[in-house]
Formats: structure tokens, C-alpha cells, sequence
């Protein structure tokens, strides 16, 4: 056992251990009490001081050594827990704010996890655990919709200083929705994790400029300044080589410049003083890019592979010093989109991946040569496929491509997968090759159809049935919750896609089509904040 500093922490519900974990039925337990289950080596266990709420031998108000403050009938030792007989159950039968809060101290400084089970209906506008020395930097786990199971959470890189760590178990509800906590415990880790989270603004000029408009609380604000406040920490920028140009094919699909070099150096600095991080993604053509296409600039066009090389290498180089010199280095940059048939066709094609691979190079090495803390991101589709990663990121090592980060674009619909298989798939990747991941896009649809009644581009979410603006929230939800048990925090976090690409009269994806992705934003076809934005607010 470790030294004690504090007496006050002898309660036999607060131990130190080295090696011991406690097991509730692995991701989910019954509500039956549960067993200790085998040594864990070298982990430190503290349990928190009555987190399991078995001091309380009936039900009563005021769990003991917790504090209740807000609604204090609404929270109650009930009967039914997962780790022994009771657990802390919120609930009321009208409209409710409570809190339920605990300094625990005698903690040895430095990083732990908060790990807990949960059970919650869906609904809460903010239900979740908190905790920290400072709570101005403590972190926060918002909970998704269990009604029926018993799901395990963590609250990560929790830095405690000073010896003690401010705990808060909150919930704010509409009547009757409740939630239940139990088997509260912290582990040191000494791994600290900072939650990416965010989504691609590269359109939002497009918008403002078409006469989009966003509001919350009925208030008209600013995109960025709304994403802020909401929890946004950092944006995805795609730049384009010459979008718009009318003179050449497909160019001309957009309205000139947006997207383009000088539009993404005015997006980058409206969200650098916003102050998130920025994912900057170099498209490499003058118009979107995915696996079926990737058309060269028309001022490549011509170049022969060496040439091609160097023209990447200079475009790369010379933009990411454009954007050193206003003060915006992003934090990642990925080569291309969605490159898992190559970019740059047909020079880049995966049929040629020394030629690929030559490129990836190139274009590491230009990042690198003006900020090495940049992470370099190599971007393909399909998470949750080992198959293609394993084939892809086994050639690019064979071949000593450089790269720091994988990047997977995650959707339900494509892919056909939950958040919890994403995860496993995820847990397999990072630690065949070695490298964090990070989901570069996500979408939900939450209506069925487009204002006009036709599909969008997601039609259905996959194994989630729900379209409705609370599914969508659900499924963030439960996406950050998967991405937060990924083995040793290797998933750094999510963009979303497309956040601001809203409803405007004569926008679309491109000149003359329909918008198809106003049904998966997270504000309304009137540009109203969604609750979904909650799930980024109360998770970090």
C-alpha cells in the first residue's frame, strides 16, 4: 500500500491500492452486486469516499459524504446498484437542476481517470460527472441514454493538484427523466488527454456571404462565437488550389475563391482568435477530392512525377508559412481527403504506392520544415474496416512513409457500424501500427428528408433508426462516450461534418445542385442552435 498523507482518507471506502480493479461486468453489469476480479498490475485504485453509496443502509436525501445542492429532493440512495445494493438515483416529477459533489483529498499529485457506471433515460439538456483541483480545467463526461444497462464511463486526464480533486455528479432535466450513478473510483494514469472536438467550418464565407444566418436562444450570433460557447476546440479547414475559377473543369463548381487560399486564411483566423486549433486538410486539386476522385490543380496538370513532387512540396511549404506568418499554425495538417485509392490521379493512384508514398513525403517534409509540432494526418474512409487499414497503412510502412496520425472518416450510414464497434476497430489499428487515430469526419441525420422532402446525403444513420434532432444527440453522445474507453486514449477526438453547411436560399454543394447535408448540420434549416450541440458543451 502507498503512504496515506491524509487520515481522513482511512474510510474503508476510500483505500489506496496498488493492482486492484474492480470488474462490473466489463462494458455493462447487472444490477446483481458484482466480484473483485483479477490483480491489474501496477494500477493505482482509489475509491472514491462512499461512491458506491453502500453508507447509506436506507434511502435518504443527502447520500453521506456528499454534498446535494440545487433540487434536493430530487436526489436519493435507492436500491439497485451496480457494484453492491445501492446507488444515487436522480429524479423528480417536474423540472429539475441537482448537483452532487465531493472533495476528495490526500490524492498524490498528478493525472487520473475518473472511472463510473451509469444508468440514464435520454433527455437531460446537461447530465453529467465532473472532476478536478481546478474548475476552470476540470474535466467533464456527458452521459448517453442507458435505460436498461449499466454502462462504465471515465472522466479522463484529470490533473490533481494540491492533493485533492473536486468531484460533481449533475444533472439539469425535464420531469420524469432520471439518471443513476454508482462505483465511483479514480485511477492515476499520469496520461493527460485533452478531447478534440469540433467540426469543418471550410464553407462558412460560402454561407455568410449567400445571407445564412445563425442564432441561439433566439438570438442572432456569430457561427464561430456559438461553436465556441458550445465547446468547440477546434475546426477542420479543407483548402482548394483554385476553387471558382470559371476558365477550367471542375473549378468552376464553386463560387470563386471559397475554400480557396486566401478564404481559408480569413476562416483560420477568426478561429484561432476563437481560440480553437485548427485541422488544416490540403485537398491537392481545386475541387473536392474523396476516393473516386481526386483531380490534380490545372496548373499540375502537366508536371511529370518529379515536377508533381516539387509542386507539392512548394504549395504545401508556401501556405504553411502563409499561415505562420499570421499566426495560425494548425496543430494538424492531413494530405489529401479520403486518400485511400491515392491522390493526385494518376500519378498518386494506389496502383503506384512508391509514387504515393514519395508524395506523402513530400508533403510531411514541407510541414515539418516550418512547424514540427504540426501532426501530419493521412486520411482515408471506412473506420471500422481492418481489411483496408491494415492492407493501406501495412504499405506505407513497408515503403517508410512518414506520418504521425491516422485519420478515418466515421459514419453510421457507410460504414453500418455502432460507435462501440468503431472503438474496437480503433483499439486493433492504433496498436498494430502504433499511431493515434482521429475521427476526421462524423454526421447524423436528424430528419429523414431535405426541406424539399427528398433524401439527403445520408439516408438513414445506419444501426441508428432514430431521425430526430434528440437521436442526433444520443449518437454524439454515445460516440464520445466509445471514443473515451478507447485502449490508452488513442482516439484523440472527432470532427463533424458538415456543422455550418445550413438551409440558404439558391446554396448548394456545388453552383446549380441542392444542398444535401442541411438535414445533418447541427443547427435547424432556420439556422437555430440543436441541442446536440449539448453533447460537445458537457464533454471535454
Amino acid at each position: 500500500m502507498r503512504n496515506i498523507k491524509n487520515s481522513s482518507i482511512m474510510k474503508i471506502t476510500n483505500l489506496i491500492v496498488v493492482g486492484f480493479q474492480v470488474v462490473c461486468g466489463m462494458a455493462a453489469c447487472s444490477d446483481d452486486p458484482v466480484a473483485v476480479g483479477d490483480p491489474e498490475p501496477s494500477v493505482v485504485v482509489v475509491k472514491v469516499p462512499n461512491g458506491s453509496f453502500e453508507d447509506n443502509a436506507a434511502e435518504t436525501v443527502s447520500p453521506e459524504g456528499w454534498t446535494v445542492s440545487g433540487e434536493r429532493s430530487a436526489a436519493k440512495v435507492v436500491e439497485g446498484g451496480c457494484e453492491g445494493n445501492y446507488a444515487l438515483h436522480y429524479e423528480s416529477a417536474s423540472a429539475y437542476t441537482v448537483t452532487t459533489t465531493q472533495t476528495v483529498d490526500g490524492l498524490e499529485d498528478g493525472i487520473y481517470d475518473l472511472e463510473f457506471y451509469y444508468k440514464s433515460s435520454s433527455g437531460q439538456t446537461a447530465c453529467y460527472v465532473a472532476a478536478g483541483t481546478d474548475m476552470d480545467n476540470r474535466k467533464m463526461t456527458s452521459l448517453q441514454a442507458s435505460p436498461t444497462t449499466w454502462i462504465r464511463s471515465y472522466v479522463r486526464g484529470i490533473k490533481v493538484e494540491g492533493g485533492k480533486c473536486d468531484i460533481e455528479l449533475h444533472s439539469q432535466s425535464a420531469g420524469t427523466n432520471w439518471s443513476r450513478f454508482d462505483a465511483l473510483r479514480l485511477k492515476k494514469t499520469d496520461k493527460a488527454y485533452d478531447l478534440l472536438k469540433g467540426g469543418d467550418i471550410s464553407q462558412l464565407t460560402y454561407v455568410e456571404q449567400m445571407g445564412g444566418k445563425f442564432y441561439e436562444d433566439g438570438e442572432e450570433k456569430d457561427c464561430i462565437e456559438i461553436l465556441k460557447n458550445n465547446g468547440f476546440n477546434i475546426v477542420r479547414l479543407r483548402l482548394y488550389n483554385d476553387p471558382g475559377n470559371p476558365d477550367y473543369a471542375p473549378s468552376n463548381r464553386l463560387p470563386e475563391g471559397i475554400s480557396g487560399p486566401e478564404d481559408i486564411l480569413y476562416l483560420a483566423k477568426r478561429a484561432k482568435e476563437a481560440g480553437m486549433q485548427i485541422l488544416l486538410t490540403f485537398h491537392y486539386s481545386d475541387y473536392w477530392t474523396n476516393g473516386e476522385t481526386q483531380t490534380k490543380p490545372h496548373d499540375w496538370e502537366s508536371l511529370d512525377r518529379l515536377a508533381l513532387k516539387q509542386a507539392l512540396y512548394d504549395f504545401t511549404f508556401g501556405f504553411m508559412n502563409k499561415m505562420k506568418a499570421q499566426g495560425t499554425i494548425p496543430e494538424f495538417v492531413a494530405l489529401g481527403n479520403e486518400t485511400q485509392s491515392g491522390m493526385l490521379y494518376p500519378d498518386g493512384s494506389y496502383e503506384n504506392f512508391a509514387q504515393l508514398s514519395e508524395l506523402y513525403n513530400a508533403g510531411y517534409d514541407a510541414v515539418k520544415a516550418v512547424s514540427q509540432d504540426s501532426k501530419v494526418i493521412i486520411h482515408l474512409n471506412a473506420a471500422g474496416d481492418k481489411d483496408l487499414y491494415n492492407w493501406y497503412f501495412g504499405e506505407l510502412k513497408n515503403r517508410n512513409t512518414k506520418y504521425d496520425v491516422i485519420g478515418a472518416s466515421y459514419y453510421p450510414y457507410w460504414t453500418q457500424k455502432n460507435a462501440a464497434q468503431m472503438r474496437e476497430w480503433a483499439d486493433y489499428i492504433s496498436a498494430k501500427f502504433d499511431k493515434d487515430i482521429l475521427i476526421m469526419e462524423t454526421g447524423y441525420s436528424w430528419n429523414k428528408t431535405l426541406p424539399d422532402g427528398t433524401p439527403g446525403q445520408l439516408s438513414d444513420n445506419g444501426p441508428y433508426k432514430d431521425f430526430s434532432p434528440l437521436g442526433q444527440k444520443n449518437y454524439m453522445l454515445e460516440l464520445i462516450k466509445e471514443i473515451k474507453q478507447a485502449k490508452d486514449c488513442r482516439i484523440l477526438g472527432f470532427l463533424y461534418w458538415d456543422p455550418i453547411f445550413i438551409e440558404v436560399e439558391g446554396m448548394g454543394w456545388e453552383l446549380g445542385a441542392k444542398n444535401y447535408v442541411s438535414n445533418t448540420t447541427l443547427f435547424d434549416f432556420s439556422g437555430n442552435r440543436m441541442e446536440v450541440l449539448d453533447a460537445f458543451k458537457y464533454n471535454n
